[in-house]
C-alpha cells in the first residue's frame, strides 16, 4: 500500500506542477491575445488571432501613394513578423507576470485547498495511479521524438493560393515568408479586395497545412489528453478528495 501511496504522492506533485505551467502559458496567452502591427510605411495592418495565426489583414486605402506594387507583398510579411514579435513580447511578459504572483501567493498564512486522499485509497485509484504514470512517464521518453517533428514542421515550406487564383502566399511552418499577386488583378483591385484575398489565401495555406498523424495525436500523447482532460475526474479517478489544508497556529 505504501509504494501506491507514494507513486499517487508522485502523481499529485506532478499535477501541481502541471497546473502551475499551464496557469503560467494561460496568462501568457491572455496578455497575448489581440496582437497587431502595422509595416514600416503603416499601410498594411495584421491581425493575430488567440492561437498566434494571422486572421486578418487591412490595407490602407490609398496605399498606392506610399510605396509601389511590388513592395505591397514584402509589407504584408513585415507587418506580419511585427505582430509575431509582438504578441511573442507579450506572452513573455505574461507568463513571467504570472510566476511572479504565484511566488508571492506562496505565503503560510494564506493555505490554499489541497488534494489529499480519500481514506481508503481503494484498489481502482491505486491502478488509475499507476496507469497514469506509465503514461506519463512514455510521454516524456518521446519529447526527443515530439521536438524533432515539432522542428521539421517549423522549417517546412509550402505554397498556396487563395480560391480565385489572385494571390499565392508562402510560410515557412506557421510564420508567413512572401506573398506575391497576380499583377493584372493587383492594378485594379482596391484595398478592401486585396485584405479579403490575401487573408483568404493564407487561411488555406493554413490548412492544407493541416496534419492528422502529427505525434501528439498519437499514443502516448492522445491518452494523456484522455486521462486528464477533465480535472474533476481526475481527481475522482485518483481517489483525490480537495480539502482546506489547516490553518497554521
Amino acid at each position: 500500500m505504501s509504494d501506491a501511496l507514494d507513486e499517487i504522492a508522485e502523481l499529485e506533485e506532478l499535477r501541481r506542477q502541471a497546473e502551475q505551467l499551464s496557469r503560467r502559458f494561460a496568462a501568457g496567452d491572455r496578455a497575448a491575445v489581440e496582437s497587431s502591427a502595422w509595416d514600416s510605411h503603416e499601410v498594411v495592418r495584421i491581425a493575430l488571432g488567440i492561437d498566434g495565426r494571422i486572421d486578418a489583414v487591412e490595407v490602407l486605402p490609398g496605399w498606392r501613394r506610399h510605396m509601389t506594387t511590388d513592395q505591397l507583398g514584402a509589407a504584408i510579411v513585415e507587418a506580419a513578423d511585427e505582430a509575431a514579435h509582438r504578441r511573442s513580447e507579450a506572452w513573455a511578459y505574461g507568463v513571467s507576470q504570472a510566476a511572479t504572483d504565484d511566488a508571492d501567493a506562496r505565503l503560510p498564512e494564506q493555505p490554499s485547498p489541497v488534494p489529499a486522499p480519500t481514506d481508503p485509497v481503494d484498489e481502482s485509484s491505486i491502478n488509475y495511479a499507476r496507469s497514469l504514470l506509465y503514461v506519463l512517464r512514455d510521454s516524456f521518453a518521446r519529447l526527443d521524438d515530439l521536438e524533432s517533428e515539432t522542428e521539421r514542421l517549423a522549417l517546412s515550406s509550402s505554397t498556396t493560393s487563395d480560391a480565385d487564383g489572385r494571390v499565392r502566399v508562402t510560410l515557412n511552418g506557421e510564420q508567413l515568408s512572401a506573398v506575391n499577386f497576380d499583377e493584372s488583378w493587383l492594378r485594379s483591385a482596391d484595398a478592401r479586395q486585396l485584405g479579403a484575398a490575401v487573408i483568404d489565401a493564407i487561411q488555406q495555406a493554413y490548412a492544407d497545412r493541416a496534419d492528422p498523424a502529427l505525434l501528439q495525436n498519437s499514443w502516448p500523447y492522445n491518452e494523456l489528453a484522455r486521462m486528464t482532460g477533465d480535472p474533476a475526474q481526475l481527481l475522482a479517478n485518483l481517489g483525490l478528495a480537495l480539502r482546506q489544508a489547516p490553518r497554521s497556529e
